[in-house]
């Protein structure tokens, strides 16, 4: 069995307000010290997380959020998909 791969997409933390800023640190953080890969990106919008290049989860839920919001997330599995998600946010490895 190989490593799950994790990259997850965020604007930086201190491009939050607060003390929502510090939750993202330290959100970010543990993804790192988890072996996720976690790439800081200035305004973005989508939501979507990409694992093993083929497994997605995307939708409308903040993926870092810790508030009680009703969204939605769906999985995904597709390489074609992830990769396309991939360079819509110019992280291509």
């Amino acid at each position: 069995m190989h490593p799950v791969r994790v990259t997850v997409v965020t604007r930086p933390s201190d491009s939050f307000q607060g003390i929502t800023a510090l939750d993202v640190s330290q959100a970010i953080c543990q993804l790192q010290s988890n072996n996720a890969s976690v790439l800081c990106k200035e305004a973005i919008h989508q939501k979507f997380a990409i694992i093993d290049e083929k497994i997605v989860w995307y939708g409308s839920i903040n993926l870092l959020s810790f508030g009680a919001s009703q969204e939605s997330i769906i999985r995904i599995l597709s390489g074609s998909v992830a990769h396309t998600l991939i360079k819509s946010v110019d992280i291509a490895q």
